[in-house]
């Protein structure tokens, strides 16, 4: 049975987990979502599919909830998804369920997985050492998710309950990521290597006179500052002294979307 697998991925951790599934299952694909890929709006040959991304103010991010609502899907298809985070998986089963059931489909199975904390705007990384044991129990979790898939399992066990639900989409519905980027900008030590503008999925970057510029269509994925091989693209001032993470078995390479 043929599974296609579509993933978000800013600094790596979605992708790390799509390539490991998809290495598990037979006749599988994966596909990123990004700006580029938008205009895939019809899956309806797929037996599986399957999205994996992570998690952004308790949900999903825009462009996933965007790629979702655009496919045209076989509703009689096996649908699960994967969502990496640090904290909680919040509503996304639900929006992707939701989605789903106007499409006359259903959520099969949602699956979390926690992974190193991202979001250096807030926090510094986790240290490597407890990276590291947070992918040696990643591991069987990956292998355990994929006889999930293999045996085309329900479990809607990781859904929030009715009043948990509201409550989050209330917080949810604030994240307005876009203008965002009015908060980036880079030090001197810039060189206009341009890994910014090739690893964003939004497609959100130029380099003018050898430096980026945002265009105000951000998704806060954090690539650009997360992968500047310099270090030199700050979020306002809670960055300058916060280090950066990617997961380190990933290349920038692989999310470039160009």
């Amino acid at each position: 049975m043929s599974t296609t697998i579509y993933f978000f991925s800013g600094t790596g951790n979605s992708l790390k987990i799509a390539k490991d599934l998809s290495n598990q299952l037979e006749d599988s694909k994966i596909i990123q979502i990004s700006e580029k890929n938008l205009s895939i709006t019809n899956d309806t040959s797929s037996d599986k599919v399957g999205f994996v991304y992570p998690i952004y103010f308790n949900g999903l991010p825009a462009m996933v909830k965007k790629f979702i609502e655009s496919l045209q899907v076989n509703k009689d298809a096996y649908f699960f998804a994967i969502a990496t985070f640090g904290g909680t998986a919040g509503i996304s089963f639900n929006q992707i369920d939701d989605i789903l059931n106007k499409k006359g489909a259903s959520l099969s199975a949602g699956f979390k997985v926690k992974m190193p904390g991202n979001y250096q705007v807030m926090y510094s990384p986790w240290s490597e050492e407890k990276q590291m044991k947070r992918f040696e129990i990643l591991n069987r979790e990956v292998v355990k998710i994929a006889e999930s898939i293999k045996g085309s399992r329900v479990d809607t066990t990781n859904r929030a309950g009715g009043i948990k639900k509201a409550v989050i989409g209330l917080i949810y519905n604030t994240f307005k990521p876009n203008e965002k980027d009015n908060n980036f900008w880079t030090t001197e030590a810039c060189n206009g290597c341009g890994t910014c503008l090739k690893v964003c999925p939004a497609n959100n970057i130029t380099i003018v006179d050898g430096k980026p510029e945002w265009k105000h269509k951000c998704e806060l994925c954090l690539a650009c500052m997360q992968w500047c091989p310099k270090e030199s693209i700050q979020y306002k001032k809670s960055t300058l002294k916060r280090g950066r993470y990617h997961h380190p078995e990933i290349k920038a390479s692989e999310l470039f979307h160009r």
